[in-house]
């Protein structure tokens, strides 16, 4: 757990890095009950897919940017929001990294960006989140 005392502004946060496959999309689509085929059908994907293929939910990508956050706190106690923007979507198949930067501490609370780059660079979500102290 991180001494949150001892944090500052500028603190890098440590970063989950996760492969988006038709394992984890599927296994979200199931505890999610999201069942749009853009997430798991290459024939309907490629048809109507931003990227000409199936693409990862983009609520597990903020679901990787809010296990940074959470584990960093300490737990999801300690957070008192999150808010993420989509920016692009994730191909299936790829690498991504989220992780996050403290960009304010107080007597009370701390903020953080969040952010999502696949392997080659390019954000798929940026966000801000909450920590109380």
């Amino acid at each position: 757990m991180t001494d949150l005392a001892a944090v500052q502004v500028g603190d890098e946060l440590p970063t989950v890095i996760m492969e988006s496959s038709l394992m984890t999309s599927v296994m979200y689509a199931a505890a999610s009950g999201d069942y749009n085929p853009l997430h798991y059908d290459e024939s309907i994907a490629s048809r109507i897919s931003p990227t000409g293929g199936i693409i990862a939910h983009g609520m597990f990508s903020m679901g990787l940017a809010s296990r940074v956050l959470t584990g960093w706190a300490g737990g999801p106690e300690r957070v008192s929001a999150v808010d993420v923007r989509f920016s692009k979507p994730w191909p299936l198949g790829t690498t991504s990294t989220f992780g996050g930067t403290v960009t304010k501490v107080d007597a009370e609370e701390i903020a953080v960006e969040l952010w999502g780059t696949t392997a080659g660079g390019e954000t798929i979500l940026r966000g801000h989140g909450t920590v109380r102290r």
